[in-house]
C-alpha cells in the first residue's frame, strides 16, 4: 500500500526515472553481447579482441562522463535528459553504419557513454535528489524498469537479430529512441521547474539551520577524501565486474557448458523477476534501516552463483545462477544509488555519482577485458569463478573496515 500511495501521488516524475532505467538496456553489457557473434565475424575478432575494443569504450566514455555527469547538478533536467536521449539515437544509426574497427569502437563509445552512462545517472540522480523521505520507494520504483529491460530485451534483440539482422535491428532502434522516446520523456518531465524550485528552497532551509546534526551537502572532492568512501567502492565494483562479465562472454559460457542459447536467454525472465522482487524489497528496507546496513547483502548472492558455475555443467544450474545474479542486481540498483545521498547529501550528487560510475566502469570494463583474454588463454570457468569469489570476500573484508571509520565532520559543508 506504501508504493501504491506514492506511485498515485507522483505517477509521471516517478514514470520518467522508470522508462529511463528501462530503455537503459540499450547500452547495457547484456544486450548489447547477444550481437557479439555477429560483430566478431563481421570483424574478424576473437573473444579477447572484441572484449579489449569494447572495454577500452567503455572506458573512455566513463571518463567523459566524469566532466558531463556533473552537468546535472547545474543544467536542466529536461535539457539534460532530450539531449542525452538524442546522442543515443545517434549511437545507435553509428553502430548500424559502421563498416571499420574504429568505427566500432567509435559505435560502442557513443552507445555506452549515452545510453548506459548519462541516461543512468540521469535517472538515478533524480529519483535520489527529488525524493527525501521515501527516496528508497522512489529509487525501487525507478529500479524496477532495470528488471523489466532485463526481461523484455533479450527478446526483442534475438527477434529483430533474427528478423532484420544485426544492422537494421540498431537503425530501427535509433528511430524508436527519436520517434517514441523523446517525446515520452518531455511529457514526463513537464513541469518539473516548480519541483526543482522547491528542491532549491529545501536546500537554503538546510543550509541556513544551526542543527549540526542535519545533513551536509559534501562537493566530489569532499568526498574523495573519505576513507570510507574508497573503502565501500570494492562492495560497489564487484557486482557489476561478476555480473556484467558472465553477461559478456554468454555465448562463451553457453557453449562451453553445452547448453542451449534459448534456454539460456529465456532465462533472463528469472534474472528480472527475482531483481524487481529485490529492487522492491530493498526500497522498503531502506527507508526503514538505511543504505550502509545493506550494502553487504548485494554482494552474498555472488558467491553460491560463482561456485554453481564453478562445480556444475548441468543446464539445471541456469536459473540459480539467473535467481543469484539477479538478487545481487536487484538490490545493488537501490542501494548504490542511496547510499550517497544518505553519506554526502544530494546537492552534488551528479558529480560524485558520475565518479563513482566512471570508476566502477573502468574496473569492470577492464576485468571484462582480461576475462576475454583469460578466455583466449584456455582458462577454465571454475578459475575465473574462484578469482569472483575471493574478490567477493575481499569486498566484504573492506566493507567490515569502513563501519569501524567514524564519519568525519565537514568545516566549510555546501
Amino acid at each position: 500500500m506504501g508504493y501504491f500511495r506514492f506511485l498515485l501521488a507522483h505517477p509521471r516524475f516517478l514514470s520518467f526515472g522508470f522508462g529511463l532505467n528501462v530503455f537503459v538496456a540499450l547500452g547495457q553489457t547484456f544486450y548489447v553481447s547477444l550481437y557479439n557473434g555477429e560483430i566478431r565475424l563481421a570483424f574478424s575478432l576473437s573473444h579477447g579482441e572484441l572484449a579489449a575494443l569494447y572495454g577500452s569504450a567503455t572506458i573512455v566514455g566513463s571518463v567523459l562522463l566524469l566532466a558531463t555527469g556533473r552537468l546535472l547538478d547545474r543544467v536542466d533536467l529536461r535539457w539534460f535528459a532530450a539531449i542525452t536521449t538524442v546522442l543515443v539515437a545517434i549511437g545507435c544509426w553509428l553502430f548500424s553504419a559502421t563498416t571499420t574497427v574504429v568505427g566500432l569502437f567509435a559505435a560502442i563509445f557513443a552507445i555506452r557513454f549515452a545510453a548506459q552512462g548519462l541516461w543512468g545517472v540521469c535517472a538515478q540522480v533524480s529519483m535520489a535528489r527529488y525524493f527525501d523521505a521515501d527516496r528508497g520507494k522512489a529509487a525501487a520504483v525507478a529500479g524496477t524498469g532495470y528488471s523489466l529491460g532485463f526481461a523484455i530485451f533479450p527478446l526483442i534483440g534475438a527477434w529483430l537479430l533474427t528478423s532484420y539482422g544485426w544492422r537494421d535491428a540498431w537503425s530501427l532502434s535509433g528511430w524508436f529512441v527519436l520517434l517514441v522516446i523523446l517525446p515520452l520523456i518531455i511529457i514526463q518531465l513537464w513541469g518539473h521547474g516548480s519541483r526543482h524550485r522547491a528542491y532549491e528552497a529545501k536546500l537554503d532551509t538546510l543550509s541556513d539551520a544551526s542543527n549540526e546534526t542535519s545533513t551536509q551537502q559534501w562537493t566530489l572532492s569532499d568526498v574523495l577524501t573519505d576513507m570510507r568512501f574508497w573503502l565501500i567502492q570494492p562492495c560497489m565494483v564487484v557486482v557489476p565486474c561478476v555480473v556484467f562479465s558472465i553477461q559478456f562472454h554468454q555465448l562463451f559460457l553457453v557453449e562451453t557448458k553445452g547448453w542451449d542459447l534459448t534456454a539460456f536467454a529465456g532465462s533472463y525472465s528469472i534474472y528480472a523477476a527475482v531483481s524487481l522482487f529485490a529492487t522492491l524489497m530493498c526500497g522498503s528496507l531502506i527507508d526503514r534501516y538505511k543504505s550502509y546496513r545493506l550494502i553487504r547483502f548485494c554482494v552474498l548472492p555472488l558467491i553460491p552463483a560463482l561456485l554453481a558455475l564453478a562445480i556444475f555443467d548441468s543446464p539445471l544450474i541456469i536459473p540459480i545462477v539467473m535467481a543469484l545474479t539477479g538478487l545481487t542486481f536487484g538490490l545493488s540498483l537501490v542501494v548504490y544509488v542511496t547510499i550517497w545521498a544518505e553519506l554526502y547529501g544530494t546537492k552534488h550528487m551528479g558529480a560524485i555519482r558520475s565518479f563513482n560510475i566512471f570508476f566502477n566502469v573502468t574496473i569492470a570494463s577492464g576485468v571484462m577485458v582480461l576475462t576475454g583474454w583469460l578466455i583466449d588463454q584456455s582458462t577454465t570457468i571454475a578459475m575465473m569463478s574462484a578469482g569472483g569469489i575471493v574478490f567477493a570476500l575481499i569486498s566484504l573484508i573492506c566493507l567490515e573496515v569502513a563501519s569501524r571509520v567514524p564519519s568525519p565532520r565537514l568545516k566549510n559543508a555546501t
